[in-house]
């Protein structure tokens, strides 16, 4: 199937930790630059922190290294977009646990156990990216489907050729991409029932998620949100501008 979300124009390693990276933007939104990782956690040590030239955040003092690594997967992938983008800064700051961006920037953060994957845009351009990658677990989500889909969506997924857990992780993807790109308006949690499916092309690899509760004054009960999916190996990326 064609890749009708990312358009990569750089590839590049930082060897053994960063086993292949790709920098590009989204396709129907252009001013959206992206960067994606495999990363390899066996080849992770806090010295990596030093040759990125990232700070060590004191609240990974007492983290494990499986989150130390996609902390700094993560944030790798941020300073490359920053430094391509010629950012004044490119570190990416946290503050209770939600990522700080520099001043004019805007962005989304995800990770899985392999990848890691970074979305920015100026806040000149009035997005507010919201992306999020998943790796495969039919079993999982077949089990707690229920949790994030409503009977409506469930019906409408089923009817789909993608295969249906793969369809239910592309929802819970989305859901994930929507909560990303609605925190800095929202700034409360919201669960998945707050939005549903109501749209899927297939051919397009598009999306459409509409409100099912009003979260804030602007973002009324019934509000849409496009957004777009694309299938990577033995994942699913999603992305709402």
């Amino acid at each position: 199937m064609t890749n009708t979300l990312l358009c990569p124009t750089r590839t590049f390693d930082a060897l053994p930790f960063i086993r292949r990276a790709e920098s590009g933007y989204i396709r129907h939104l252009p001013t959206l630059t992206y960067c994606l990782v495999e990363y390899d956690r066996a080849h992770y040590s806090d010295a990596l922190f030093q040759r990125f030239s990232q700070p060590f955040p004191t609240a990974l003092a007492n983290a494990v290294a499986k989150r130390r690594a996609e902390y700094l997967a993560s944030r790798y992938c941020g300073q490359v977009l920053l430094e391509q983008a010629q950012a004044a800064s490119t570190v990416i700051g946290t503050h209770d646990r939600v990522p700080q961006w520099p001043s004019g920037w805007r962005g989304s953060i995800s990770h899985s156990d392999r990848y890691a994957l970074v979305a920015i845009a100026p806040e000149s351009t009035g997005l507010m990216p919201g992306i999020d990658i998943e790796q495969w677990q039919p079993e999982i989500m077949l089990e707690t489907a229920d949790m994030f889909a409503s009977p409506d969506e469930q019906k409408l997924l089923s009817a789909l050729t993608l295969p249906y857990p793969q369809a239910l992780l592309t929802l819970f993807s989305a859901k994930e991409s929507l909560y990303k790109s609605q925190w800095p308006e929202v700034r409360r949690y919201f669960d998945f029932q707050a939005a549903k499916v109501t749209y899927v092309d297939e051919v397009e690899q598009r999306f459409t998620l509409t409100l099912t509760e009003t979260l804030t004054p602007k973002l009324k009960c019934g509000t849409d949100f496009n957004g777009s999916y694309t299938l990577l190996n033995d994942a699913v990326i999603t992305c709402i501008g």
